[in-house]
């Protein structure tokens, strides 16, 4: 077992359970709320619906060229097109490593939607993010990086720069504010973390 993976799961863990119990309590709502006036210059703002199956097949077009382009930045993100991607490397995976990489995404889908149905943040401003916490394409893009990077070990850099990327642009575009995607980039170390503490390494030493 690796005790330094453990320790950054407890960590990671620990801080996503108080954000979210602040976020509940309504700690965080003056920052959301200056994140909604001032730093999303492509947003268009809309009630949010829990889940929604255009943007899943789909990408957004904005109005404007650059808020396009930041859409589509998050767009792998989506629930089909990083399913594919993980089931594309669990394919060239071993068993054992395919099957934990499924489960990992599984777990940061079915995490995202207990979130969303649970929590209920204090108005920022915007209806549509008063259920948006945690934010699945943040949580699905680091779990996502993390299996692509597990898979080919080169590829670890531009997964990881492509998954803070999302992180960024989510907010830009008004899909979340900030609260939603450090939440569910905790949640997503916590549980990539979870993982290699309990994986063996690979025949090349590589690990989630």
């Amino acid at each position: 077992m690796n005790r330094r993976a453990r320790r950054i799961a407890v960590v990671a863990g620990a801080l996503f359970l108080l954000l979210t119990g602040l976020v509940w309590g309504g700690v965080f709502t003056d920052l959301d709320r200056y994140a909604v006036h001032h730093l999303m210059p492509w947003a268009h703002f809309g009630h949010h619906r829990l889940i929604q199956a255009g943007p899943m097949f789909k990408p957004q077009i904005e109005s404007t060229l650059g808020g396009t382009l930041v859409a589509l930045w998050t767009y792998p993100a989506s629930p089909v097109i990083s399913g594919l991607v993980v089931l594309l490397c669990a394919w060239r995976l071993p068993r054992h490593a395919a099957i934990v990489a499924i489960a990992l995404w599984i777990a940061a889908n079915a995490i995202e939607l207990t979130g969303k149905l649970i929590v209920t943040r204090p108005f920022v401003g915007v209806v549509g993010f008063s259920d948006s916490y945690p934010s699945g394409h943040t949580a699905r893009a680091f779990v996502t990086a993390a299996i692509v990077a597990w898979t080919w070990r080169r590829s670890a850099v531009p997964a990881f720069v492509w998954a803070v990327g999302v992180a960024c642009a989510l907010v830009a575009i008004g899909d979340h504010v900030p609260t939603d995607v450090i939440g569910g980039a905790l949640l997503a170390v916590c549980l990539v973390a979870l993982i290699a503490s309990r994986t063996p390494t690979r025949a090349s030493g590589s690990r989630p």
